[in-house]
């Protein structure tokens, strides 16, 4: 999916809910500058999916269009569809590198991301009896995985495991390789899902 259409999606999931919506809140939703989400509002009224009501200057409700009710269930199938597509080839992907990393003699390994791709890759650690040591995440240290406690990414250059596979992401392209989040430098120790 394209990112503006993710976009799309969040705002008439928004919309069905409650009609009070301007260009702040919805910049704050998305997580875009509201440049853009003043863009993304004026393009799907002018597509028809949107009808706007002016109830004065500060407030302008929305409300979703027969139209709109048919882009949200077109958007939800494709998300729906791109997620299945991910998660299969994230899981076939991960369980090869846990393959490949047993096959090597390779048994201690920690994750780089405690999120989804991280459920997923545990899944091939798991069928080729490799042993889960160490769990890197910023946003997430403190807590646990898998019975595992999650450090912060700072403490990875002093990582015991003998692989780490990278299970954070780009957003915007999820299955390109190579990905690594801000403030963490290569290590030879790295393996990528998606390399």
């Amino acid at each position: 999916m394209e990112r503006g259409e993710l976009l799309q999606l969040e705002i008439l999931k928004h919309v069905e809910q409650t009609p009070q919506l301007n260009n702040r809140m919805a910049a704050r939703k998305l997580g875009v500058s509201v440049k853009l989400a003043h863009a993304t509002l004026r393009k799907m009224v002018a597509r028809g999916l949107l009808h706007v009501k002016k109830e004065h200057s500060r407030r302008w409700d929305y409300f979703v269009t027969p139209a709109g009710i048919a882009e949200k269930t077109r958007l939800t199938y494709e998300f729906l569809d791109f997620s299945f597509q991910f998660y299969h080839e994230a899981r076939k992907r991960s369980a090869q590198l846990c393959r490949e990393l047993s096959e090597r003699g390779l048994k201690q390994v920690a994750f780089l991301g405690a999120g989804e791709m991280a459920e997923i890759a545990y899944l091939g650690v798991v069928e080729w009896k490799l042993q889960l040591v160490a769990v890197y995440d910023q946003d997430k240290h403190g807590s646990n995985f898998m019975s595992v406690s999650v450090l912060p990414l700072a403490a990875i250059s002093s990582s015991t495991a003998e692989a780490i596979i990278v299970c954070q992401y780009n957003k915007k392209h999820p299955m390109t390789g190579q990905f690594l989040p801000e403030g963490v430098s290569p290590n030879p120790k790295f393996h990528w899902v998606f390399a």
